[in-house]
């Protein structure tokens, strides 16, 4: 497939750049969500932030790249770039065996973000409530929670409450169907999840909130879906699957 590149009107740097590997060849969406949970992973835990390019594997096949740099690069320097890490993408190492079969007070600071997605538009309501929660702790949830929903085929609908989290990060992602459950469209789909929880961080980032959250999931103006940050301390005492 062509290269692509993306970067937001709040963070023109970086500009992250993919391709698949082969001539007209897709990248896959999950590939790519778990080629950039690894790659953002191997950042954060190293500490180094510079220029490179991540080439992605999958069952030792090569299925494309991500190259995070300062500004748009051509074809050729893209492809031809050469790297000594490379980051392989294993997925079962990301997403916890319960990830895709788990479908198991607001304030005035609520505020709605929206964002196209395919034929239909999704609007995400989010409303800080409760303890703060850092910064760290909600990106390492949201990047678990990405890793989980690509496992799913995107259109699947999320059934059951889901929870996220990871490792030992002292917060949790936990999102379920309106209740009672849809039965005809919009229905909750593991892609609205997907395109929800971007917006989640770039809102917290935005107004440098971060602490326990609710989400209210629409699409096409219709609820389908909560979702909440939860810190660990007010999970004391419930189980939490």
């Amino acid at each position: 497939m062509p290269i692509q590149a993306t970067s937001t009107r709040r963070y023109p740097v970086p500009v992250i750049q993919f391709y698949g590997e082969g001539a007209g060849s897709v990248l896959l969406r999950r590939y790519l969500i778990w080629g950039l949970v690894m790659s953002i992973c191997n950042m954060l835990f190293t500490s180094i932030f510079r220029t490179s390019l991540v080439v992605l594997y999958y069952r030792d096949a090569e299925v494309g790249g991500i190259l995070f740099g300062p500004q748009e690069t051509g074809n050729s320097s893209l492809r031809h770039h050469t790297t000594k890490g490379v980051i392989p993408i294993l997925p079962q190492s990301l997403a916890p065996s319960r990830a895709a079969h788990n479908q198991s007070k607001s304030s005035n600071n609520s505020s709605a973000l929206t964002a196209p997605l395919t034929a239909n538009r999704i609007t995400v309501v989010i409303s800080p409530f409760g303890s703060p929660i850092s910064a760290n702790d909600i990106y390492m949830t949201i990047i678990s929670a990405l890793s989980e929903a690509a496992v799913p085929p995107s259109t699947d609908p999320i059934q059951e409450p889901f929870t996220s989290q990871f490792g030992t990060f002292p917060c949790y992602l936990v999102t379920r169907p309106v209740m009672p459950p849809r039965r005809t469209p919009p229905i909750y789909e593991w892609r609205h999840l997907i395109q929800a929880l971007p917006q989640a961080m770039e809102f917290m980032i935005g107004r440098g909130v971060f602490r326990e959250s609710s989400m209210e999931i629409k699409v096409d103006g219709v609820t389908v879906g909560l979702a909440t940050f939860f810190a660990q301390e007010s999970l004391r005492g419930l189980r939490v699957k």
